[in-house]
């Protein structure tokens, strides 16, 4: 099992590092390396890794649902709220109908098993699409009319409805249609509105412990509580007809409405897990994939796929964002940014040939193979597609991690407000990861100071990247100049006692990067006294 969670983590990073250097999106890498190490290449996983490979899945993919839901905008989604509600179900059904037809006639099978191949393809999956619309919020694409939550959004409710109604198809061919069509369809609706009702109260209850009742004493154990309640949505759907994805969501959606402090927090800490979750859900999709049942499939599966997506799928897009603003192009994006299958395929695509159903297996076979197409097509097109499709907005703080490269200058004579300066930079750097500039300016007439006497003096921030800078000239203009020439954040200056003569030689140095500097400053005093803003 050791083993099996190095090699995951070791081919998936360097994988994903490449796919980016090659500018590609980093899953791109992490599938492929997922296929190569997988049984049917070089077959590296151990079998303890492979039989618990679905669990792990599933908890990567509740850890990116619960990211979607701390950062769906509700003003965008109920602004184009129509909209919101057809792609819930319109692309699925579509798709699924184009498929069913296109598989009757080339595959020559009956309708309920070409429906149900139908059902099984139709579905996209947040496996790709949360990460993917997450990262388009974080740089403002498409943000002003909210179409990477309306994806979102409709996006998970339509799994609801592919799976059901996959689920209905199943029976009907494995047990005879007296169950009647009518009650069965009843299930969508019941499992989107049982998904959002116990998404509601998982939320109201994290919010109620976390914010109300504290009984957290760290980002670490709210992080806790807020996954064991992830956890109970993810599981409980094996007893209640609920959608347990869009459940999730709901979760997060409903803490970030409520409580916007403890939403902000626990975002910023499921997106670091998130970092290690990207890596175990995208390799072992791709170690699930059969090659040799790819290619079993072969021209008719692709046929199969493509007339799916280029019919059904476009069409699904375009008639739930009629007699909206949403642009035409901003429609072709979302067709390409909808498209990708993984989940609920590598979920569901294996059922009938478990079940016995004829054509089983090429079910499998072209499930797999829309996985190996889509997901890869679809990650690409989105980020390739974005900048060229959608408008750019600004990008909404409090709906988004945003994580921004910090660097203060600390403007340092060797006076004791200077060091006072530079610990109060050091602290705030330590907080930030950020970066510093310990600046020294050799004005004519003062003894300068050495590197060594400098680096000495770098006690408090010795465990922070620092870059010493040692000019000549007049220290105001000096220290502005280089502020701004290597774009930090803040100025650092300490506040001492100007005589008479150092005045008159130089001015009040403090005094005058305030009055220059476009940049903050922060003044601080002398070991005993306080910084001043």
């Amino acid at each position: 099992m050791i083993q099996g969670i190095l090699i995951v983590l070791a081919v998936g990073f360097v994988a994903g590092e490449i796919a980016a250097r090659l500018k590609l999106p980093r899953l791109i890498g992490m599938l492929l390396a997922g296929i190569a190490i997988g049984p049917d290449a070089l077959d590296l996983m151990p079998g303890q890794m492979v039989e618990l490979s679905e669990p792990i899945r599933r908890l990567a993919l509740l850890v990116v649902l619960m990211k979607a839901g701390l950062g769906l905008d509700k003003d965008k989604i109920l602004k184009e709220g129509s909209v919101a509600v057809r792609l819930g179900f319109l692309p699925a059904v579509i798709e699924a109908a184009v498929v069913a037809v296109a598989t009757r006639y080339i595959m020559g099978w009956d309708w309920y098993t070409a429906w149900l191949l139908g059902w099984v393809i139709c579905a996209a999956s947040p496996a790709v699409i949360v990460p993917m619309m997450l990262k388009l919020k974080s740089h403002g694409w498409g943000v002003t009319k909210g179409i990477p939550d309306l994806i979102l959004a409709g996006g998970t409710a339509s799994d609801a409805t592919a799976v059901t109604m996959f689920g209905i198809f199943l029976v009907w061919i494995t047990e005879g249609t007296d169950g009647g069509f009518a009650a069965q369809l009843l299930d969508i609706p019941l499992q989107i509105g049982l998904g959002i009702a116990f998404g509601y109260i998982a939320g109201r209850c994290v919010v109620l412990l976390l914010s109300r009742g504290r009984i957290a004493e760290s980002i670490v154990h709210d992080l806790i509580v807020f996954g064991l309640f992830g956890l109970l949505l993810i599981a409980g759907d094996a007893w209640l007809p609920y959608s347990a994805f869009l459940a999730v969501m709901v979760m997060g959606f409903v803490i970030l409405e409520s409580d916007a402090v403890l939403a902000r927090r626990l975002r910023t800490e499921v997106s670091k897990v998130w970092i290690v979750g990207e890596i175990f859900l995208f390799v072992l999709i791709g170690t699930a994939v059969n090659i040799e049942v790819i290619a079993d499939a072969g021209l008719r599966g692709l046929a199969i796929i493509g007339i799916g997506l280029l019919i059904g799928r476009w069409a699904g897009i375009f008639l739930s964002t009629a007699f909206s603003k949403i642009t035409y192009r901003e429609r072709l994006f979302m067709v390409v940014g909808d498209m990708a299958k993984a989940t609920v395929q590598a979920a569901i695509g294996g059922i009938p040939v478990a079940m016995g159903v004829p054509g089983g297996e090429y079910i499998l076979a072209i499930a797999v193979l829309a996985i190996v197409i889509t997901a890869p097509l679809g990650a690409f097109g989105t980020s390739f597609l974005a900048p060229r499709m959608l408008e750019r907005g600004e990008v909404d703080p409090t709906k988004t991690t945003v994580t921004d490269a910090h660097r203060f200058l600390v403007a340092f004579d060797g006076t004791p407000s200077a060091h006072a300066a530079l610990h109060r930079a050091a602290r705030t750097a330590r907080q930030l990861d950020a970066e510093l500039v310990v600046l020294n300016v050799q004005f004519s007439g003062e003894r300068a100071l050495s590197r060594e006497e400098i680096e000495d003096a770098l006690g408090p921030a010795r465990d922070i990247a620092t870059e010493i800078v040692m000019e000549q000239g007049s220290p105001a203009e000096v220290i502005v100049e280089t502020a701004e020439s290597r774009g930090v954040d803040y100025i650092y200056i300490g506040k001492r006692v100007v005589t008479p003569v150092e005045r008159l030689l130089m001015g009040d140095v403090a005094q005058e990067v305030t009055t220059l500097a476009e940049i903050p400053v922060i003044v601080v005093d002398a070991p005993n006294g306080s910084a001043q803003p």
